[in-house]
């Protein structure tokens, strides 16, 4: 299978928005460091194996995100966890990254704002809500860092839940995942669900971004391409595919 029969963009999006790192993917396919960057820049022919084992990942962590929703709806935590091993356990087998259910708890905080989230782990609970829903956003430490003009230890802090953040970040945050949410419904109305083969095109480049949707040009762009994957899975047989450069 080639580039052009499992495009870049479609690995890029679907492994942002489940939360699979790069090195995490490579682990899982037994394939050598660097490999999943080359696939996402075109570099070189993408497996046939990574787009099915991202498509069972992200059915899995979806079903993980409405059993966190419907116990956030009934007034219970939250929780997600510290580790690998303490995922794989409390999912029954069913998810084994932290990193991907850190998503699947970001996704139950933002449909149930109010519920508590905590990440677990053997030294106690702490807070999770930024850790998780920044996760949901496809935003890591680097892109936190940026966004709210901190140094990194400072965005550590606030990531792990070993700080208070403040109220005017909360504030922040929660204007940044109603700009998601926008941000989905607009990419999902450039898609035409008549056509024989929908697509969706995907910004590869900030520049791109700044062209094409200049109103968000300020999310991080791999916040947009996050959003490009959940408007393309409302809409049956939507394939990704990067924008020329």
């Amino acid at each position: 299978m080639t580039v052009h029969d499992v495009d870049a963009a479609q690995v890029r999006c679907a492994r942002l928005a489940a939360g699979v790192r790069e090195n995490e993917l490579e682990d899982l396919l037994e394939v050598d460091a660097g490999t999943v960057a080359a696939w996402e820049e075109l570099r070189g022919p993408i497996a046939e194996d990574a787009a099915q084992r991202l498509a069972e990942m992200t059915v899995a962590a979806a079903a993980e995100a409405v059993r966190l929703i419907e116990q956030a709806s009934a007034g219970e935590q939250i929780v997600t966890f510290g580790h690998d091993a303490d995922v794989l356990a409390a999912t029954g087998g069913r998810l084994g990254l932290a990193s991907v259910h850190r998503v699947c708890a970001g996704r139950a905080a933002l449909a149930v704002p109010g519920a508590e989230v905590v990440i677990r782990d053997s030294d106690g609970d702490r807070d999770g809500r930024m850790l998780c829903v920044t996760a949901a956003c496809g935003m890591g430490l680097g892109q936190v860092q940026k966004w709210f003009d901190v140094k990194r230890r400072m965005a550590q802090n606030w990531l792990g839940g070993l700080r208070p953040v403040p109220p005017g970040v909360i504030e922040e945050l929660r204007q940044i995942t109603a700009e998601v949410g926008e941000h989905i419904d607009e990419l999902a109305a450039t898609i035409d669900a008549d056509s024989d083969d929908p697509v969706l095109w995907v910004c590869a480049t900030d520049e791109q971004m700044e062209d094409q949707w200049p109103e968000r040009a300020q999310l991080p762009l791999s916040t947009h391409q996050v959003c490009a994957a959940r408007a393309a899975a409302a809409v049956d047989g939507a394939r990704l595919v990067f924008l020329p450069r």
